[in-house]
């Protein structure tokens, strides 16, 4: 176990909880003073281990010597931390890493499994470990997968995504009340309203209506619900990362050629291609399981076809994973491309770096460049003939 200490310079527990989103942080410690009441809390647990299931687990950027604890191939971790005190989170805790060399052995030393089985546990990580980030929704449906189930109270957003979110999902649900009340004065408040129920961590009996226009049994409307979160979140999430998406691409594609050896240059040219098609296949793939979701919504808003619509959140769990995953790569490469060259464009970086930089980028993203096409020796003599 390392100690992560609050010392002078260092941001302490408290304050990395503050202000994390929901893709990279699971915060179990603030759930469990929360929602202890809450019978899906004690029978479904995301762990079983009491300790382990009021842990800190955050998507971590890897660092200058961090890596030689994992695989090669990583530029990011899933760390898990338990705090020293439950009441002051500014004391810090401890944490390992999941995958780390003798992980197993290590969670055992830290927790007391006796009488207790940790293979589900276990489990649990490394699902986490595999995704590319904690989003509720790509947790929930990559655990079901495992047949894993989890109460639905660990499936929420963080409290800085939620007030982001807020004006966010109002605005994407304004035709929605217009077509119920018309242009009238009260809208600003109901979008506000239905957002704040939409993105609520519990259900609510104001949204009974809804059920009845959609004619779902509570069962379904409560999964129909969660799935229109599920599509709402993504949306937001996907505009934010389009321009940081953009920003990555152009430091990329301005990495200047001249600066290299001619076999190191080859390889950058063939690397720079490659993770440029590779990534605008992806941001093409999620835009279009987006716009399945649009399309579904404007039937309802634009035709006043409540059907489509339900028919839709009914049956698009399947796109939660697909979304989810390509979201995340896509924000895994933005993370480390910033974490590599921060502020400073790849331009202006050193050839040794940029070789280093997009070698570790290839590697992380699982890419091989195809090897370069040989000519044969006539073909060879040929040309250099009519040269």
């Amino acid at each position: 176990m390392q100690a992560l200490n609050a010392v002078a310079g260092l941001r302490s527990l408290k304050s990395i909880i503050a202000t994390a989103s929901s893709a990279r942080v699971l915060d179990l410690h603030a759930l469990a003073s929360e929602e202890l009441d809450d019978p899906d809390y004690a029978e479904q647990p995301m762990f079983i281990h009491p300790v382990l299931n009021r842990s800190i687990i955050i998507k971590h950027n890897l660092r200058s010597g961090e890596a030689d604890r994992l695989p090669p191939g990583r530029f990011s971790a899933t760390k898990v931390i338990f705090p020293f005190d439950l009441t002051d989170l500014n004391l810090g805790g401890q944490w390992l890493f999941v995958g780390q060399r003798n992980f197993v052995a290590a969670l055992a030393r830290h927790l007391d499994y006796t009488n207790m089985s940790m293979d589900r546990d276990v489990a649990v990580l490394r699902v986490l470990d595999r995704l590319p980030t904690l989003d509720p929704f790509l947790i929930r449906e990559s655990l079901l997968r495992q047949n894993i189930e989890v109460g639905r109270c660990y499936y929420r957003f963080s409290e800085s995504d939620r007030a982001e979110m807020l004006g966010f999902v109002a605005g994407e649900i304004e035709a929605l009340v217009q077509l119920c009340f018309g242009k009238s004065k009260g809208n600003e408040e109901r979008m506000q309203r239905l957002s704040q129920l939409l993105l609520s961590n519990h259900e609510s009996t104001e949204l009974e209506p809804l059920r009845e226009t959609f004619r779902l049994e509570p069962a379904q409307f409560s999964e129909a619900m969660f799935s229109w979160k599920a599509f709402l979140y993504y949306r937001w999430r996907s505009r934010a990362l389009s321009a940081a998406l953009k920003s990555t691409m152009s430091s990329i594609s301005a990495i200047r050629a001249g600066r290299h050896e001619r076999d190191e240059l080859a390889f950058v040219i063939r690397a720079k291609q490659l993770v440029q098609k590779t990534v605008t296949n992806s941001w093409r793939e999620v835009g279009q399981r987006l716009k399945l979701y649009d399309d579904a919504f404007a039937s309802l808003t634009g035709l006043g076809d409540p059907e489509t619509f339900r028919t839709f959140l009914v049956h698009s769990s399947s796109l939660f994973i697909e979304l989810g995953e390509r979201i995340g790569r896509l924000e895994q490469v933005v993370g480390f491309w910033s974490d590599r060259f921060g502020d400073q464009r790849a331009a202006g970086s050193s050839p040794d770096d940029v070789l280093g930089g997009m070698r570790d980028l290839l590697q992380a993203m699982s890419l091989e460049l195809a090897p370069r096409p040989t000519r044969p020796a006539s073909d060879l003599g040929l040309l250099s003939a009519a040269g």
